[in-house]
């Protein structure tokens, strides 16, 4: 208990007053003269040789009703702790998870959750909630469904760490390890009462990533084929005129062409490129220092061009090019900076000084990121092209039109995957102490022993 007045405690030396009355009263009974008493002269007494209470627990109920009411005065508060707030309980799912066999090695885990109070959530932006009876459904099915979760789990993971943010909270994650539902930049840090755990998940795909026109009635296709290894390439030659071709693995590539364009199948996977009838238009500027590297990245695309059949023409200036291969000390010329934005692809080996925006890293083992300028991007290199021995197989995908995220396959290191800090979560705002104002109960008690106090003294005054 507090006060909030404490400076009203004062008006409790009131009981003073009371105890001096009680003192100063002394009670006289009534003088009866007999015989030869009457005769005698009446003697002042002394007063204070016979001070004693009378009425000690009537004084007692005065002196309480006073210091109850200097006690109200003084407005008191009872402070307790509110009660502990309980934590929210929640499973996530990702899509991918829920519909193929890779949810089986995680259900006795979820039903274990559920067991003990866990609500079940779909990892989308809405948190959709799982009711008991769709779960047991999901959990029963024996066939994969091909379903493909559209979201980027580590924007999600902001939305879901601001709805659970409490410590007491417990949630528990599971999505895949696919690099595909993992872009632009890791969040910092994972708070701790939030469990994410990685699923592998064993499939992969193959696509149509090019189609090059390498003769009035033959065609050049490139097919990607992306699992938890990596991601490859194979070249098929064939006419204009194919329409199915087998491939390994009891697979068949269903095509069907349609003017400039060519639509492939490949096991329920459809795909559509447009047919490149034209060299892939690359320049190459470096200084003197840096023709070694120049070389270097010939070398590079010839091995490129040899391997997959593209077509790649070296330019010595950037008018009509597809690719710039900046290898001067310099800062990128205006020039190039406005092709960019309409659409140039630009390779640096130093930072350019415009202010292009951050994207994504390209890969995670190649010193490679990407700056999004308009329709074109700017890739800064910040190795040594001599000593990357990995540089055709780095090439290759940048060069080759850009494939859906949908098709990258590959599985993402723990590590890679999950934030490097775990972090002890903090409410916004700290629950404050309940308080109850007890003046009124003062009050009331004061006004008891008051009815108490005036009964008693009725009583004594009629004996």
């Amino acid at each position: 208990m507090i006060l909030s007045a404490p400076y009203w405690l004062l008006a409790a030396s009131a009981i003073l007053i009371p105890i001096a009355i009680h003192l100063w009263n002394k009670r006289q009974g009534k003088t009866v003269k007999v015989g030869s008493l009457r005769w005698l002269e009446a003697s002042a007494s002394n007063r204070w040789s016979s001070i004693k209470l009378n009425n000690f627990w009537l004084l007692v109920l005065r002196c309480l009703i006073l210091i109850l009411l200097a006690v109200a005065l003084a407005q008191p508060v009872w402070v307790h702790q509110s009660q502990k707030q309980k934590g929210n309980r929640a499973i996530f799912i990702g899509e991918e998870l829920l519909y193929t066999s890779s949810l089986k090695p995680i259900k006795p885990t979820i039903d274990s959750l559920l067991q003990r109070g866990y609500t079940l959530h779909a990892y989308t932006s809405d948190f959709t909630q799982i009711p008991q009876e769709k779960w047991q459904q999901i959990s029963a099915r024996t066939e994969d469904s091909i379903l493909t979760s559209k979201y980027n789990y580590w924007s999600l993971l902001q939305a879901l760490a601001a709805k659970y943010k409490n410590p007491q909270d417990s949630v528990w994650l599971f999505t895949s390890d696919q690099q595909q539902y993992f872009t632009g930049a890791r969040p910092n840090a994972l708070p701790q009462h939030i469990h994410w755990i990685p699923v592998a998940t064993d499939k992969s795909i193959n696509w149509l990533q090019a189609a090059i026109q390498t003769s009035p009635d033959s065609l050049l296709l490139i097919l990607g084929h992306s699992s938890r290894e990596g991601t490859s390439y194979s070249k098929y030659k064939t006419a204009t005129s194919t329409q199915s071709i087998n491939l390994p693995g009891n697979q068949q590539l269903q095509l069907l062409r349609q003017q400039d364009s060519l639509q492939a199948t490949i096991s329920g996977n459809s795909s559509k490129v447009q047919v490149q009838t034209e060299p892939l238009q690359v320049a190459i500027l470096s200084g003197k220092a840096q023709q070694a590297e120049a070389r270097y990245l010939k070398a590079a695309l010839q091995a490129i061009s040899s391997y997959t059949g593209l077509p790649i023409q070296l330019k010595a200036d950037t008018t009509a090019v597809d690719w710039v291969f900046w290898l001067q000390n310099e800062a990128l010329p205006p020039s190039i900076t406005r092709q960019v934005k309409r659409g140039l692809q630009v390779w640096v080996q130093q930072h350019s000084d415009d202010q292009a925006k951050k994207v994504t890293l390209t890969t995670a083992t190649a010193p490679l990121e990407v700056w999004q300028e308009g329709k074109g991007s700017i890739h800064q290199y910040t190795g040594t092209l001599a000593q990357n021995m990995q540089l055709p197989e780095q090439l290759l995908p940048l060069l080759l039109p850009a494939k859906k995220a949908s098709y990258d396959y590959r599985a993402l290191d723990e590590r890679q995957l999950l934030p490097e800090k775990r972090i002890l979560a903090s409410p916004d705002t700290t629950p404050k102490s309940a308080k109850t104002n007890l003046l009124k109960w003062f009050v009331l008690a004061a006004f008891v022993l008051f009815l108490i106090e005036r009964i008693i003294a009725n009583r004594r005054s009629k004996v």
